[in-house]
């Protein structure tokens, strides 16, 4: 159990939208259109983002105010600028109305940090700091002129952890965060943005990052003394073990000495293939907690997907969820919706659907993009399906939560369907299919044209109400199975597919887009 001795069934990160909303900003505007939203949810902790890019949006001493020494900003950082110095003059700042309306609401407040932005913008842009302009030589590509797009293109502008400077800013940052206001500790998002060396220098300076944890651990420790309270430092890191060593982030070792209390495993991109286990397996023995995330933006706004990923990762040993990019939800979805997901005994009987994450086949052309893929494995699909001589034309593994042979047992299983979404195809392209070594009858299949769809957000309709969600077409062909149990089962499943027949007047390459197993209950 963490340093404070509570587990937190869901950690919720907001990235500091309200900032934005119309001039003046109140706290009465906050309660009910932010922190108020979580009252009597299953969310206990609030992790708000305190900037980006190394600009921050609140009462920093230390840090660089976002807009300060501009005087030719547009309307939107304008009004940034106006809530931020609005707050400060009549409420103290947002940290400081933020932390007392957590209090109100019985929710635990940890500000977040993003560890190194990675987004396209001119060097001239207010969000990009003077920290990053006016020190090249702190950055990854040290201000060189590094052709694109190639990876070492798209993190040139990132902040480099092996320069002392950046190190000592970065810390003093979050030890102020934690010292001056009313917090239950403190979130450095390593996820925003995963590049935080030079590509050749990441592995050999894992040790320059864990003294980084160490030193603030350290001050930590001896700030919540004083406080008479014991302070949590949450890390989102990398999805695999493997990967967070690569980039520079000795994580195991974090995990082992008790640097850190809570590690939030991945950025929830690639919730189905994210081997949390490992994770679980590395903080045995320890009170370190491990969370799984959910990213709405992958998207992952269907209930039955999300119940699905949630039902993995408690399969694995989770002590909790965290979600990205869900803030905005009403309070009812969140009341209600992650209620369901966080009571494992009603979770196992409730419909599902199972996926396959979409990151294969990945080409990036921008700086946020070559940031994640440096730190985010490819995934299974999509990919080309091609005729073959011998093997299958692609073998996937899928893991399944459900215990579908007990509920089979106790007649609760109701019916299991298992879905295939071909772009690409043509009317002579077949395939066939086997679920662990058992053939599905092709003749029992069904074809259908754009009957999938995937749910998003709605366009949204503007800062006074809360993000409504829409299902957009996934255009090409379905081919469906129901299918029994077995072949289906708890467990790893592998699914064999065959291009058997392909269209003669197909000129594209044949894609595996997407998979989905859904499961019901009677």
């Amino acid at each position: 159990m963490p340093r404070s001795g509570k587990t937190r069934r869901i950690l919720c990160n907001d990235d500091g939208w309200i900032i934005n909303t119309p001039h003046p900003l109140t706290p009465e505007f906050m309660w009910e259109h932010m922190v108020g939203t979580y009252v009597d949810t299953p969310i206990d902790g609030f992790l708000w983002s305190v900037g980006g890019h190394d600009t921050y949006s609140y009462e920093t001493d230390i840090g660089e105010r976002f807009g300060e020494g501009y005087d030719n900003l547009d309307e939107s950082q304008q009004r940034s600028v106006d809530n931020l110095n609005y707050l400060m003059e009549h409420h103290g700042g947002p940290m400081e109305v933020i932390a007392g309306l957590c209090r109100r609401a019985g929710v635990e407040f940890f500000p977040s940090v993003r560890m190194n932005e990675h987004y396209d913008m001119p060097e001239s842009a207010p969000q990009y700091s003077h920290f990053r302009r006016d020190n090249p030589e702190y950055l990854i590509g040290k201000g060189e002129d590094i052709p694109g797009p190639t990876l070492e293109w798209g993190i040139r502008t990132g902040l480099d952890y092996a320069v002392p400077a950046v190190r000592s800013y970065m810390a003093s940052i979050a030890v102020e965060l934690v010292s001056r206001w009313d917090v239950d500790g403190i979130e450095l998002d390593y996820m925003r943005h995963p590049a935080y060396f030079r590509i050749e220098e990441g592995y050999s300076n894992r040790y320059l990052m864990t003294d980084f944890i160490a030193y603030i651990r350290q001050q930590m420790d001896e700030i919540g003394e004083a406080k008479g309270k014991a302070l949590d430092l949450i890390v989102r890191v990398p999805p695999t073990l493997r990967d967070c060593a690569r980039v520079g982030l000795d994580v195991e070792t974090w995990i082992k000495e008790e640097l850190v209390d809570i590690v939030i495993a991945g950025g929830g991109f690639i919730p189905f293939e994210t081997p949390v286990d490992e994770f679980v397996e590395a903080a045995e023995g320890t009170n370190v907690e491990i969370y799984g995330c959910l990213e709405a933006l992958r998207p992952n706004l269907n209930e039955l997907s999300m119940r699905a990923a949630a039902a993995l990762y408690h399969e694995q040993g989770v002590s909790g969820l965290y979600l990205f990019n869900y803030f905005r939800l009403p309070h009812e979805w969140k009341r209600d919706t992650l209620g369901r997901l966080v009571d494992g005994d009603a979770l196992s009987r409730l419909n599902k659907r199972y996926e396959f994450d979409k990151r294969g086949r990945v080409r990036p052309t921008n700086q946020l993009g070559f940031s994640f893929q440096n730190a985010i494995p490819l995934t299974q699909l999509p990919t080309a399906l091609e005729p073959t001589v011998i093997g299958p034309s692609t073998l996937l593994t899928m893991s399944i939560a459900d215990d579908l042979e007990g509920a089979k047992a106790q007649g609760a299983l109701g019916e299991c369907t298992i879905g295939f979404r071909l772009e690409n195809s043509g009317a002579g392209d077949t395939i066939n299919v086997k679920v662990n070594g058992s053939a599905l009858d092709a003749n029992a299949a069904r074809r259908s044209a754009d009957s999938w769809t995937r749910t998003v957000y709605a366009p949204n309709r503007g800062h006074d109400s809360p993000m409504e969600t829409t299902d957009d077409p996934e255009p090409g062909t379905v081919i469906e199975w129901t299918v029994d149990t077995p072949p289906l089962q708890s467990g790893k499943n592998e699914i064999a597919v065959w291009l058997t027949e392909t269209d003669p007047g197909r000129d594209e390459p044949l894609i595996l887009a997407d998979v989905r197993v859904s499961v019901t209950y009677r």
